[in-house]
């Protein structure tokens, strides 16, 4: 197998889809998509799709979810929102998340209610299967 691959320059997709328990896979499709173009190692994509699926649990600020990826040669950013509230006050997700990423924070969203949360994931942790 060929070693990851990272861009040399900075990749973003945007996608947002309602966020009905039956649309949740989208999310799931979009990451996978886009962790898929890099080679990645199969535990690190689970890593992802499984932090992706802890917030989708978490109640949200509205009838949609955005999901934003930006793949770029530090590694990969999500941003998965709005939540109602802050889905980091949960002991438990925030756990689950620091254990399966490098970072984790969270912030307002732009002019509207609810929280963000931003992920990320260093090239470093990504090319690696350990």
């Amino acid at each position: 197998m060929s070693s990851p691959s990272l861009p040399t320059t900075v990749d973003r997709i945007v996608v947002e889809f309602p966020a009905g328990d039956g649309y949740r896979s989208v999310g799931r499709l979009v990451l996978g998509g886009l962790v898929s173009r890099f080679e990645l190692p199969v535990d690190r994509v689970e890593d992802l799709l499984l932090a992706v699926e802890s917030l989708l649990q978490q109640r949200l600020a509205g009838d949609a979810v955005r999901l934003e990826a930006t793949a770029a040669p530090d590694g990969l950013r999500l941003r998965v929102g709005p939540f109602a509230g802050s889905p980091l006050a949960d002991p438990g997700v925030s756990r689950v998340l620091t254990r399966l990423v490098d970072e984790v924070s969270e912030d307002e969203t732009d002019g509207t209610a609810g929280t963000n949360v931003d992920l990320h994931v260093s090239a470093a942790r990504l090319t690696s299967s350990g």
